[in-house]
């Protein structure tokens, strides 16, 4: 038997036999094949969904997160043009009720523009927000001017409810804050203390300074934070006990916190227990 040679110098002569070891790189067996197919084949089945379903949440998360803030932006709103439009509402039925009776209107008018011009600017606030968040520093705002309109703009809610807003500022003083945000943030605090508080009392609002900060209290003295726990009362839609008046969603004192933050601020339930609650806004002074 003569075998072809495997080397070029190699010469193999009649009747040699020369026996080499099989290599594993110069062919594979008919079973070999069938499974190196097949394991190939298996992989592919599991790791072609498998990156198509990677690839489509690739593609899909910004169209998802788009649609997470456009709800997060209309939820904001509604909730931001409620308490102005019910205010609104309660004015025009208080001049329905003047204009019945004969009575002067002209305060009320006056008020009636103050509300519609507020809604306004939340809304421009609240677009701006959106387009970009805006700096932090270089405001100058009047913060007993702020604190007093935010005030008068609930005048007819604490009426209907039979509570009494009372406003105490130790000194004028100024806010690096814009007066739109600071109303926005005070409105929504003071808002939830009257919803909350029981009829024939009075919601307390102090301002004094501290250090380089203004802080804000607003007191009630309803029956306290129930339903959740307080350290989660500024989570978005996170709600004590209903009081059986406005419906509460859960918005106001989260948007409050994300405006104190948004200029370096902060806000924190100072005390709560069954004779009242009190919320203490932070907010840095202008300089």
């Amino acid at each position: 038997a003569i075998q072809v040679p495997a080397d070029p110098g190699e010469i193999i002569g009649p009747g040699d036999i020369v026996i080499r070891p099989r290599t594993t790189w110069g062919w594979l067996n008919a079973y070999e094949v069938i499974w190196t197919v097949a394991i190939i084949a298996l992989l592919s089945l599991v790791l072609t969904p498998l990156a198509a379903w990677l690839m489509a949440r690739r593609a899909v998360h910004p169209l998802a997160e788009a649609l997470r803030l456009q709800r997060h932006f209309i939820a904001d709103a509604s909730h931001e043009l409620r308490t102005p439009l019910t205010a609104l509402s309660s004015r025009v039925q208080i001049l329905q009720r003047r204009l019945d009776s004969g009575k002067p209107v002209d305060d009320v008018v006056s008020q009636l523009r103050d509300d519609t011009a507020n809604m306004a600017g939340v809304l421009d606030d609240m677009l701006l927000i959106v387009e970009g968040e805006p700096s932090p520093h270089g405001w100058d705002t009047s913060l007993a001017g702020c604190l007093r309109h935010s005030v008068t703009s609930l005048d007819s809610l604490a009426e209907q409810a039979n509570v009494g807003v009372r406003l105490r500022v130790m000194s004028d003083m100024s806010v690096a804050v814009p007066e739109v945000s600071l109303t926005r943030a005070v409105v929504a605090i003071v808002d939830n203390a009257i919803q909350h508080s029981p009829e024939d009392t009075t919601v307390e609002v102090h301002a004094e300074a501290i250090d380089n900060n203004a802080v804000i209290r607003v007191t009630d003295h309803g029956s306290g934070i129930e339903g959740v726990n307080p350290d989660r009362i500024f989570e978005r839609f996170s709600h004590g006990k209903e009081t059986g008046r406005k419906r509460s969603f859960g918005l106001g004192l989260a948007l409050a916190s994300e405006v104190a933050h948004r200029f370096n601020g902060d806000i924190r339930v100072e005390s709560t227990s069954s004779k009242g609650t009190t919320f203490a806004l932070t907010v840095p002074l202008a300089h």
